[in-house]
């Protein structure tokens, strides 16, 4: 014999129910609205506007805080740099690469490279001159100059001092 406890779990678990889909909210920093933008003001830090994938996410990386930032202009000045960071590789820049060169506003060269197109110069001077993205604006001006493939490989490397 079940008791009334019983009797109402039992209820409760034949009771039908029904599937929605909802929209799920994707974090902003995922949205190829934010991250196209950023990467053609990213492939603009490079010589020639292009830069190699390892840049590319050193860049990424650094964006992402002042601290970091700190340390990639530390290494572009020659600046002794008391630590080796850990510089994370973030899947969704690859993504990121991806739509960019489907959309026609960066191209692949010989490997890992990727550059600016003519279109993508454009658009990269749209988002420069456009009130978006100021924090991360920010951030990249404090590199001076052109970044490098010598500078990158420096931060990453490991050594132990």
């Amino acid at each position: 014999m079940m008791s009334s406890d019983e009797d109402e779990i039992d209820a409760a678990l034949n009771m039908g129910f029904t599937f929605r889909r909802r929209p799920v909210s994707a974090a902003a920093a995922t949205r190829p609205q934010f991250r196209i933008p950023l990467l053609l003001l990213t492939l603009q830090k490079g010589r020639a506007s292009k830069l190699h994938w390892k840049g590319l996410q050193v860049i990424n990386w650094a964006i992402q805080s002042d601290a970091r930032m700190d340390t990639l202009v530390a290494v572009t000045e020659e600046r002794q740099v008391p630590h080796l960071p850990v510089v994370r590789i973030e899947p969704m820049l690859d993504r990121t690469i991806d739509l960019a060169v489907g959309l026609g506003y960066a191209k692949f060269e010989g490997g890992r490279t990727v550059s600016l197109t003519a279109l993508g110069k454009e658009r990269a001077l749209e988002v420069a001159a456009a009130p978006v993205l100021q924090e991360e604006k920010q951030r990249l001006s404090r590199l001076a100059g052109k970044v490098s493939q010598a500078k990158i490989d420096l931060l990453l490397e490991w050594r132990n001092e």
